[in-house]
């Protein structure tokens, strides 16, 4: 069986291409060919006649599966077009990628979220009015966390202390799309990462940070295995299902007295801290799962 796992030729994060690397492995053992592909090292195009079809810059077998390691949801859809089985989909990665649909699809399933207000869309700069600012704050509390669209490894998330804070920051964006959220005080510096494959909780982990009210370990959070309780079970598998994931990371926070909040859904979940804390093979599990649906 040979297959492809797609990741960011662009970003170089050390712990990105050694996650691809180490499933690469994985795979070798299992008598799987599974080749590290870069998405810059394919040219998604068509032809004359705009039929899809696909030139590489490196000599590749053709793939049995695809895992896409990657939010490139133009190359994902252009593979799905000429029918290549992807994990995650290009739908269920456009859905996590975007903080704005990602609520959307969520919608109304009766999962407690913190409150939320989707930014305009704008084609230069913000010019937000003082009658929207002093709605946002009157309704989603004195402190609020404003998320752009799109980010990874916690780094467009922030704390906003007040209205001028605010007004400093949505400037700073640009024209760039971003959410705005009530601060969980009860939550700062904590919460669950939830780990899943297909319908099955592989398991979870506690992150906590000392310093920041972000627990991503790519910041310096520190992670420990938690068992989960029936709620946050039910919570974190009613998103992951909703979203159409094959895999996935849930982040989870604590509300008063530790009632579960969904806060993030992940499709690109980095599972190495998971796998060092809890030793479990989330890695080959995944494998697993792929090489069952393929068959």
């Amino acid at each position: 069986m040979n297959g492809w796992i797609i990741y960011n030729g662009a970003l170089r994060i050390k712990k990105v291409e050694k996650l691809v690397y180490e499933l690469y492995e994985k795979a070798k053992k299992k008598g799987i060919t599974l080749e590290m592909v870069k998405n810059n090292e394919i040219l998604p195009s068509f032809d004359s006649y705009g039929k899809t079809e696909l030139n590489l810059t490196v000599n590749l077998n053709k793939p049995d599966f695809i895992i896409f390691w990657d939010k490139d949801i133009y190359l994902a859809r252009h593979l799905e077009l000429m029918g290549y089985t992807l994990f995650n989909s290009r739908e269920a990665i456009e859905l996590c990628d975007n903080k704005s649909l990602m609520h959307l699809k969520l919608a109304n399933l009766d999962i407690r979220i913190p409150k939320t207000i989707v930014g305009p869309f704008v084609f230069q700069q913000q010019n937000l009015n003082e009658d929207y600012i002093d709605f946002l704050f009157s309704h989603l509390g004195s402190k609020v966390i404003i998320k752009e669209s799109f980010g990874s490894f916690g780094m467009q998330v922030y704390l906003i202390n007040n209205k001028n804070e605010f007004k400093d920051k949505v400037m700073q964006l640009q024209n760039r799309s971003f959410i705005v959220q009530e601060f969980i005080d009860t939550s700062f510096g904590r919460d669950i990462r939830v780990n899943i494959i297909g319908d099955e909780i592989v398991g979870a982990m506690q992150r906590t940070s000392n310093n920041d009210f972000r627990t991503n370990i790519t910041l310096g959070g520190n992670g420990k295995f938690v068992d989960l309780t029936d709620v946050q079970k039910e919570i974190a598998l009613k998103a992951h299902k909703a979203l159409n994931l094959d895999f996935s990371g849930i982040d989870l926070l604590f509300g008063k007295n530790d009632e579960p909040i969904l806060c993030e859904v992940n499709s690109n979940v980095n599972f190495l801290s998971f796998e060092e804390i809890s030793n479990i093979d989330f890695g080959d599990k995944l494998l697993e799962y792929v090489i069952k649906r393929i068959k």
